[in-house]
């Protein structure tokens, strides 16, 4: 396990401790045993559609927002199979831009490696099982209970990809200021309509991992919480020759062991169970 992956999965790690030790807390203050025992809310053998809207929780050279629509076949109360598509709008961080800009004055370098984790999910699609051994009931309010499930969510699918490089510039507007893009001034990024950095797209297999809870609402409807981990394979060229990308040619070779990309999120998601 490489050190990206520790970063990612230290404070997933965390977290779940802390759930479990605030669960066993909650489960001897305010849980009620016989609703535990006995479910208000039984989702087994019902259909249920939901939709989310995911943040991400850590952003180095992209920052990713999720959009995504599911659909699950509840088998039994505690497990159920679920697939889910959607969309995520993508873009570079101010890391990343300030990367780009700097790098293009530096004259020093004339052969290097491209940066990791810089390629950007677009449309994905995963399926999965959902487990769920935790029932309880939180009594934040005498009047109001609130029902819920924790759950642990695991599958695969394929994602597509977009990757738009901070060190290869195919056509250098100006060096010194690290412009590399139509602009109509040269302090004035914004007013860019195209840039020329060299891009690369590919459809990749993917898995992702969740943990979350699932609150109650009437009979039918639901509140997602949700802390989930995208992962998929990371690519990229080393021992690039400056004279071969800025004359648009293609330069480099495959790194050997680019590693796995991690892209957590925090979902807020609705759930409609028929």
């Amino acid at each position: 396990m490489n050190a990206r992956t520790l970063r990612v999965f230290a404070p997933l790690m965390v977290w779940l401790t802390a759930a479990g030790a605030a669960a066993q807390e909650a489960d001897e203050a305010v849980l009620d045993n016989v609703v535990v025992r006995n479910r208000l809310y039984e989702p087994g053998g019902h259909l249920e559609v939901s939709l989310g809207v995911g943040l991400p929780l850590q952003t180095h050279l992209t920052a990713h927002y999720f959009f995504d629509a599911g659909l699950a076949y509840n088998v039994f109360n505690t497990l159920a199979v679920e697939a889910r598509v959607g969309y995520a709008a993508s873009r570079h961080t101010g890391l990343a831009r300030s990367i780009s800009e700097s790098f293009l004055a530096r004259e020093d370098k004339r052969v290097t490696d491209e940066l990791e984790d810089l390629w950007q999910m677009n449309f994905h699609g995963v399926a999965g099982i959902r487990w769920a051994p935790i029932y309880g009931k939180l009594s934040l309010v005498s009047d109001l209970p609130a029902h819920f499930q924790a759950y642990v969510w695991a599958g695969g699918g394929m994602g597509s990809f977009k990757r738009n490089s901070v060190i290869q510039c195919s056509q250098v507007v100006n060096r010194e200021q690290g412009v590399c893009d139509n602009r109509g001034e040269l302090g004035d990024r914004d007013s860019a309509s195209e840039d020329y950095w060299v891009r690369e797209t590919r459809v990749a297999p993917m898995v992702s991992a969740a943990v979350g809870f699932r609150f109650f609402i009437l009979n039918r409807h639901g509140l997602r919480l949700e802390l989930r981990d995208w992962v998929f394979k990371d690519q990229y060229r080393v021992n690039l020759v400056r004279e071969e990308w800025e004359s648009g040619r293609v330069t480099g070779e495959s790194a050997r062991s680019p590693g796995l990309t991690h892209l957590v999120q925090f979902d807020l998601g609705y759930t409609f169970s028929f």
